[in-house]
């Protein structure tokens, strides 16, 4: 009994201690960095709540290290097929009505909670079609006159840069991000909270189900052999 005790204590004990210091991270200023380099560089997000950092890295391939080569020198394994993976969302399912209000609803909400010290935004657009290049830059160029006024009433912008663009002679669509945001995490729990039903219907909207899934592998599966031949 006493051993079992001991234990219930120090499992409180962990537990106090653990709320304690999550309360402590939500209340303390936090840094978050976002960068990306044109044309394809990596994506590398920042995020720092006083003296605990963490950065992480997306798309960039990690450099394997050579493997020594033994003396007898095996046959060439066949390269394994990869099955193609569907992706989590659709964007072409996107409400971009519904998207738009709903975040009009959460700047409002976050009034007052972030420092923009660094916003810088550049966008390249190319598609195959000149015309729908031409649209979407003209789309995208109103959405960020529409949308920069309630960023300007709503946060401290400090540094700000976006470059919307068209290169009709590109091969593809590139972009780069310099963003730095200092704010407080502890507004954001109750804020999503509020927004929990507007935020799980947009989910709802532009996820794949099984069903998608399956048929979007079957198509792209039958298609693989065509293109590697």
């Amino acid at each position: 009994m006493i051993v079992l005790k001991v234990i219930g204590i120090l499992l409180l004990a962990i537990l106090v201690l653990g709320i304690g210091l999550a309360a402590l991270l939500m209340c303390l200023p936090a840094r978050i960095e976002v960068r990306r380099r044109l044309p394809d560089g990596p994506l590398r997000v920042r995020i720092g709540f006083g003296p605990v950092r963490r950065v992480w890295t997306l798309g960039q391939e990690r450099k394997k290290k050579p493997k020594q080569k033994k003396k007898q020198e095996k046959a060439p394994a066949k390269p394994k097929e990869k099955k193609p993976h569907a992706p989590m969302v659709d964007l072409r399912k996107l409400d971009y009505e519904q998207a738009f209000s709903l975040m009009l609803d959460l700047i409002d909400d976050m009034a007052g909670t972030m420092t923009w010290e660094r916003l810088h935004v550049t966008v390249i657009l190319h598609t195959p079609d000149a015309a729908q290049t031409g649209n979407l830059l003209g789309a995208l160029s109103a959405l960020v006159g529409n949308l920069y006024p309630y960023l300007e009433r709503a946060f401290v912008l400090e540094d700000t840069k976006i470059v919307l663009d068209a290169d009709f002679d590109a091969e593809k669509t590139v972009w780069g991000v310099d963003i730095a945001v200092m704010t407080r995490t502890g507004r954001f729990p109750r804020i999503f909270w509020r927004r929990r039903k507007a935020l799980w219907a947009l989910w709802k909207s532009i996820r794949i189900t099984k069903e998608e899934a399956k048929q979007w592998e079957a198509e792209h599966a039958a298609a693989q052999p065509i293109e590697q031949r």
